[in-house]
This record gives C-alpha cells, sequence and structure tokens, in this order.
C-alpha cells in the first residue's frame, strides 16, 4: 500500500527549541502511527524523520531571516508542500489565533482545488479579542479533517465554535517523547559532585491580561538563591537559551544571568539552541539536578526526564500545563503567590523533589493524538 505524504507546518526552523522538538515528534509519530512519508516545512532538524521542504545546504539564517528574503524562504517552503502532500498537518504551538497568515489563504486554496486534508495536532486555540475573530477561525477550522488540542482551555474553544466532531482533546506533543525516543537517564551522582542548577530564562511581555511575573523580579530571586546555596555547597549552572531568534530570543538573557551568577563565584555554562538539533538539548536538560525555566519546554523536558523542576508562570499555557500535571504551587512563580520568588527556588535546591504526576500517566493520552486520527493505522485496518 502507498505510503499516504504527510507534511507538518509549524514555527520550524526559527530558533525555537520548542518549536523544533515538535517536528522532530511529528515526523517521527507519523511514520510510526500513520505509516506516512513525512514532510516537514522548513529546514532539516537533527534527529527527524522523512524529509524537509528546505534543503540542506539553503542557509538557515536566509529561512528565519525577518526580511523578505525570510519571507519568501517560508512561503515558497511552505507552497511546496500544499502541492505535493497529501495531508498539511499544523502540528504544535499556538498557531489558531486571530494572528493572520500567508498559511491560511494557502491551506483553503489548496483544500478546495486539489482535495489537500488540513488537521492541526497538539495547538492551543484562542484567544480571541471579540466573536468576529472567534467567527473567522471556526470558519477556518471547519475545513479540517481532524483536531487535537493541547489544553482543556482550548477544547472549551473548540466546543463554542461547535467543532466539537472534529476535535479531540489531547495535550502537550512534547509528552509524546518518550515513546518515540530513548531518552537521556540521569546518572547517580558522587556526593562529592556539584549540584548542576538549570535555568532557562525567556523574554516575554510583562503585560496584558495574564499576570506575568516582572522577569528582573524572578532572575533577581534565582540569583539570589543560587548565590546563597553556593556558600554551602558546590554549584554548577546552565542557562539555557532556549530560543535564538535575533530580536525575540533569549540570548542577551542568559548572557546577562550568567555574568550575574560568575560575579558572585558560581561555574556557569550558557547552552544556547544555535543548531537544529532539539534532541541535544533534551539531553542537556537531563543532566540537570533541578532546573528553573520560564520556557515552557524547558519544563516539559525537565518533567520527562525526571529532574526537578520551578516553572514561571509567565503564560496562560504554562499554567495550563502546571494543573495538568497536578505541580504544586510552591513550585510555580507566579505573581498570586504572596512570598517572596527567592523562597520557590530555595526550596527547590534544598529538597530536589519531584511533586507532581508522572509522566508514564500521561503517554497513552499523547499516543492518542496520532492514534485517534481518522489515517491512523487502527483505522485503516478496521
Amino acid at each position: 500500500m502507498e505510503r499516504s505524504r504527510i507534511a507538518f507546518t509549524g514555527y520550524y526552523g526559527m530558533r525555537n527549541f520548542g518549536d523544533d522538538l515538535f517536528g522532530v515528534i511529528c515526523t517521527r509519530a507519523a511514520e510510526r502511527y500513520w505509516n506516512a512519508a513525512p514532510r516537514l516545512v522548513g529546514p532539516p532538524l537533527a534527529g527527524m524523520a522523512g524529509v524537509s521542504t528546505v534543503p540542506a545546504f539553503y542557509p538557515r539564517d536566509w529561512y528565519g531571516a525577518m526580511g523578505a528574503l525570510g519571507k519568501g524562504s517560508r512561503l515558497l517552503s511552505f507552497a511546496s508542500a500544499t502541492v505535493g502532500s497529501d495531508v498539511l498537518v499544523m502540528g504544535g504551538g499556538s498557531v489558531i489565533t486571530a494572528r493572520e497568515s500567508f498559511r491560511k489563504p494557502m491551506m483553503q486554496a489548496a483544500r478546495r482545488h486539489r482535495g489537500l486534508k488540513l488537521a492541526a495536532i497538539g495547538v492551543s486555540i484562542g484567544p480571541f479579542a471579540n466573536q468576529q475573530q472567534e467567527a473567522a477561525s471556526a470558519s477556518f477550522l471547519d475545513r479540517f479533517s481532524y483536531i487535537s488540542v493541547r489544553d482543556r482551555r482550548s477544547h472549551e474553544w473548540i466546543q463554542r465554535m461547535g467543532l466539537s466532531a472534529l476535535a479531540h482533546p489531547g495535550c502537550d506533543l512534547a509528552v509524546l517523547l518518550p515513546r518515540l525516543v530513548s531518552m537521556p537517564t540521569r546518572a547517580e551522582q558522587a556526593p562529592e559532585a556539584p549540584i548542576r542548577v538549570g535555568v532557562a530564562p525567556c523574554r516575554y511581555a510583562e503585560g496584558g491580561a495574564h499576570a506575568a511575573p516582572a522577569m528582573r523580579a524572578w532572575e533577581d530571586a534565582f540569583v539570589e538563591a543560587t548565590l546563597a546555596e553556593a556558600r554551602s555547597r558546590r554549584l554548577v549552572v546552565d542557562v539555557f537559551s532556549l530560543n535564538e531568534h535575533p530580536r525575540h530570543g533569549d540570548g542577551e538573557l542568559a548572557e546577562t544571568l550568567a555574568h550575574r551568577l560568575r560575579a558572585g563565584g558560581v561555574a556557569v555554562e550558557v547552552l544556547r539552541y544555535t543548531q537544529p538539533d532539539p534532541l541535544a538539548m533534551v539531553a542537556a536538560i537531563s543532566r540537570c539536578d533541578v532546573m528553573v525555566s520560564a520556557r515552557l519546554h524547558g519544563a516539559i523536558v525537565a518533567w520527562l526526564c525526571g529532574v526537578p523542576f520551578v516553572i514561571v508562570d509567565y503564560h496562560r499555557k504554562c499554567r495550563d500545563f502546571a494543573d495538568d500535571i497536578g505541580l504544586p504551587q510552591r513550585r510555580r512563580i507566579t505573581t498570586a503567590q504572596g512570598h517572596p520568588f527567592s523562597d520557590v527556588i530555595s526550596t527547590l535546591l534544598a529538597e530536589r523533589r519531584l511533586e507532581c504526576s508522572s509522566p508514564g500517566v500521561y503517554a497513552d493520552r499523547a499516543e492518542d493524538i496520532f492514534k485517534c486520527a481518522p489515517w491512523a493505522l487502527e483505522h485503516a485496518h478496521a
């Protein structure tokens, strides 16, 4: 039987660890659960399955550029996927919003004129500022063959839109990672070995409807708690820059945080996501003894690797994830805490225990994201 040609589109190849991780997971899962020939819309990623729509020799800086060169590169890459695929899947992330994109009209045209099937998996829906925005998104999604959302809030949006028949209440795609790759295991540390502390800052907006903690406030608390802990035991800090976008990335934040820690006498390494190899970054996070992350997928990967962590609640997606896994409030940095952020971090450093549900509880739920699709192997054999 000829394998279906299924392409995945998202923010792949834009120097963001979480988005590239989605690309690796989607392509690998499509081979396993759909017996598909996967295509990734974007440059090739280390660890992915199938092929990409951008050749390996094409400069990554051109594809991810912010001007006409980058836009043209992404447009041509996407156009080739709409022509050469049977199914086009929006794979992972906050991609169903009111924001306009060249992708939507191209997807709709390909569906009308050549029967391209559309789907979305592991996505967030909304928010929408008004009923007109919500209605426009509902009209767009009504043409989809399958939708799997990653959080309860998005499933509520789908129900409000009257699209429940198409939708599956899934979870974040990253939860599927242990079913697709051999996860790194944390080696037992010698008693005299230093504690390895990971921290992942994020350049987020502090205004808006979600009451995000001030970036400088939690970073000050992290530096304070880490320097206090370093006075009684040896520490090594890995500062992760999980988004290397030239304008919206975390590189400058990571370097500044590293400088402050080094000034206090702490050994620091900065790990920047400069290569399209998300699994290498997964391995680096797994080596930490504890993790403090403002990046959602820094926290999710720490959880998957059994690394005790604190999450910075700067966005509703962080809170949704923390609620889903039962992460206690004392493992969250949030404006609603009522006590200094340094207390949260100090407690993590002292206890170094996971205090939430096991990832294994969610493994079947994560597989169902792919198994419940109409073109999954189980459906084909029914």
